[in-house]
């Protein structure tokens, strides 16, 4: 039987930043003011989004298995510590970037801003996937999937507003069909329809064309059923 793992939406949204954002960063001119703020930005975007999905581990997820395996748990948390260090380094790079004049120090800063963001994208995606493995495992061994799901959806009600907006868009980009169905039809079955629609709203811009129209399809014919 396959387990409940609340990792797997937001996680993929997290990938879909980071390879977005690798991808235009290596391709930014930096001399070029305005091409170089759309990667800037989007570097900020991920910053903004991975300090606040670690505040939500640290708070939500760890804690049910602290007392069962603290050293998992402290391990986990150290590598938390590690990428912070590795976010605020970035933060640092962009400040020297906005802070430079000249073509060749904005070129400079611009390559060690990217080199900086590829260090921080590998170690983040080698730590999703140990969470994905090591910290599901734990889960599931002291929890049952409706204990998991409701436990999700308290860390979903914690998340303000702004940060909702992005994951949210992040999410739509990076799910699959079935990715999407399940989420969604969590939605429709727990919240008002009036957000149920803004979230087919999003999926309608953010989706690939393709996996919109069959996931309309699927709902639809439910409905219609």
């Amino acid at each position: 039987m396959q387990r409940y793992n609340g990792f797997t939406i937001i996680h993929k949204a997290l990938r879909a930043m980071l390879y977005d954002s690798a991808l235009t960063l290596q391709q930014t001119y930096f001399a070029d003011d305005k091409e170089a703020e759309v990667a800037l930005s989007k570097v900020e975007d991920v910053l903004f989004l991975f300090e606040n999905h670690a505040h939500h581990e640290d708070h939500f997820i760890f804690p049910l298995i602290s007392a069962q395996e603290p050293a998992l748990v402290d391990a986990f948390e150290s590598e938390h510590v590690t990428d912070l260090t590795l976010s605020d380094h970035l933060k640092n790079m962009i400040n020297i970037f906005r802070n430079a004049n000249f073509t060749e120090e904005k070129i400079a800063a611009g390559s060690a801003l990217t080199k900086s963001f590829v260090e921080f994208m590998v170690f983040n995606l080698q730590h999703m996937a140990k969470e994905e493995i090591r910290i599901n495992q734990a889960l599931w061994k002291y929890y049952g999937d409706e204990q998991l799901i409701e436990n999700n959806r308290r860390l979903i009600a914690s998340i303000k507003p702004d940060e909702m907006a992005i994951a949210s868009k992040w999410m739509m980009r990076a799910i699959n069909y079935g990715d999407a169905i399940s989420w969604l039809s969590g939605v429709k079955a727990t919240a008002p329809g009036f957000v149920f629609d803004s979230f087919m709203q999003l999926a309608s811009r953010e989706m690939k064309p393709e996996v919109f129209a069959r996931v309309a399809a699927a709902f639809l014919e439910a409905r219609v059923a």
